[in-house]
């Protein structure tokens, strides 16, 4: 009887091994996104930088995409119809945008954006430096500094609108000295900014330079008089140009935390955390004499 209780033990556990589940061959996939409106360079290396080490998780696969105008549709056809656990998102505010986003949050596609708000879109996040706050406490800097003249801001910046939230910042700063004007110069090409700066500094009237740009500050930087001459820029080299008196103001940006901020949002809300809208403004480095 002993050995019969035995056996049908054993029959017992093959048999409830036989029906056991078999683990999955494929580990389970977090497929993410980022579609951006431009060109690669690096502002854009360094915000994904940060987001490949805060998402360096096992099975999460980050994909990056970068369009013109002339592909919008088919980059919008891949945002919505997109297998993604959550995007991040960069383009400039317009119907088209908003629309994208729109399409993809009903698809239940949580968008993060990033460097480029779209207000009145239902985005679960937002993540930017504070380009308004940087224009305006540059142009109370100015106000404050210079007594009377022209101050000229020469711009180019990969972020769609970060230029105009600048501008509208740095001209209610400088309100504070209703006896200075202000004057922007957008480059399309930071090519050109030497040749703009050139001029400019040949105007007596003009009695302060900022560059806006860490492209149009590198090209500019060697012309540019060093007498109340400030830049905004994304490079940890523009620090050696304060040190050397060749700027009198330094605006440095982070964007290596802007990605790491923009991947936290993401992370969280592919695995269900948090539905509500998120704002962060990475802070920026402010070095003024």
């Amino acid at each position: 009887m002993q050995r019969l209780g035995t056996l049908a033990v054993l029959s017992l556990t093959l048999f409830a091994c036989q029906d056991a589940p078999t683990p999955p061959t494929e580990s389970f996939q977090f497929p993410m996104a980022v579609f951006v409106q431009g060109k690669p360079n690096d502002f854009w290396d360094a915000v994904l930088n940060g987001m490949r080490q805060r998402l360096n998780l096992p099975g999460v696969q980050l994909e990056t995409v970068f369009f013109t105008a002339a592909e919008r549709e088919g980059a919008a056809r891949r945002v919505v119809e997109g297998d993604w656990r959550a995007v991040a998102f960069c383009a400039p505010n317009d119907a088209w945008a908003k629309q994208t986003v729109e399409q993809a949050i009903q698809e239940g596609v949580p968008v993060v954006l990033v460097g480029a708000d779209l207000p009145n879109t239902t985005r679960l996040g937002y993540v930017s430096t504070y380009y308004y706050d940087a224009g305006r406490r540059a142009g109370i800097w100015y106000a404050q500094r210079v007594s009377a003249g022209e101050i000229v801001v020469v711009a180019g910046h990969p972020v769609p609108c970060a230029v105009s939230e600048f501008w509208e910042g740095f001209r209610h700063g400088l309100l504070f000295n209703r006896r200075l004007t202000a004057r922007l110069i957008p480059l399309s090409d930071s090519r050109n900014a030497p040749s703009v700066i050139q001029k400019l500094a040949s105007e007596p009237r003009v009695q302060g330079i900022f560059m806006m740009g860490a492209e149009v500050a590198q090209q500019g930087i060697g012309v540019a008089r060093p007498k109340n001459c400030g830049a905004l820029s994304w490079r940890e080299s523009a620090k050696d140009w304060y040190l050397a008196r060749q700027i009198d103001l330094l605006v440095l940006e982070r964007p290596e935390e802007i990605g790491v901020r923009a991947a936290n949002l993401m992370r969280n809300l592919s695995q269900g955390r948090g539905g509500d809208l998120q704002i962060v403004y990475v802070p920026y480095e402010w070095r003024a004499r």
